[in-house]
């Protein structure tokens, strides 16, 4: 498992600093948890993709 997902599922499960990336890779590994971690690392959340359409759209929404 890549280190950047397990970056990631460390964040968002709030696991121990005290347990090793092998300890997380195995324990997640083939989890929808770890699929959603390498998804998220891809994707932009769909917040941000409408919020960037619709600046496009109407150009006075933009983030200042």
């Amino acid at each position: 498992m890549r280190k950047d997902v397990i970056d990631v599922i460390r964040e968002k499960e709030q696991l121990p600093d005290s347990m090793t990336d092998d300890e997380i890779a195995r324990e997640y590994k083939g989890t929808y948890t770890a699929a959603r971690a390498a998804l998220s690392l891809e994707h932009k959340p769909l917040d941000q993709v409408l919020a960037d359409t619709m600046s496009k759209i109407f150009p006075w929404m933009k983030k200042k």
